[in-house]
């Protein structure tokens, strides 16, 4: 077991009482009520079984490996070409691969987050950490911590 500390933000949904508007201002008044009803829940020594810690290490690798792997392969793309003044389709599909990997590197980071590896979201008002579908042996260690 691995203890980890985090922070989790509460889902504020936006106010129903106004129009939808593509006005700067309004979006921004909106945005800014949105940051307002906004709670940040600090978690402190959440356990983490293998199997979870093993998740979020693979993700996080693998989306450093796209994303740095992605900016490597564009960078080398444009190198070769400006360097070489060499065109060829397979330059321009190195650097469209690149491309996509850094812009999918996200997916692996979100699976990876702690928030979906662990389960855990926030109460509407932030106070609380909600468990969804809990592991038994968490729940049971849950129960023996209290």
């Amino acid at each position: 077991m691995r203890a980890v500390d985090f922070a989790l933000q509460s889902r504020a949904e936006p106010g129903s009482g106004r129009l939808m508007s593509a006005n700067p201002l309004g979006m921004a008044g909106r945005l800014g009520e949105r940051a307002q009803r906004v709670r940040i829940t600090r978690v402190r020594g959440w356990p983490l079984c293998r199997a979870c810690a093993w998740r979020r290490t693979t993700g996080l690798v693998l989306a450093n490996a796209m994303f740095w792997g992605g900016l490597a392969a564009i960078a080398g793309a444009l190198v070769v070409r400006v360097s070489a003044g060499a065109q060829s389709s397979a330059l321009g599909a190195l650097l469209l691969v690149g491309f996509f990997a850094a812009l999918a590197s996200v997916l692996p980071f979100a699976f990876g987050s702690l928030a979906r590896v662990s389960g855990a979201r926030t109460s509407e008002d932030g106070a609380e950490v909600v468990v969804d579908d809990p592991h038994p042996e968490f729940a049971a260690a849950l129960r023996d911590a209290r």
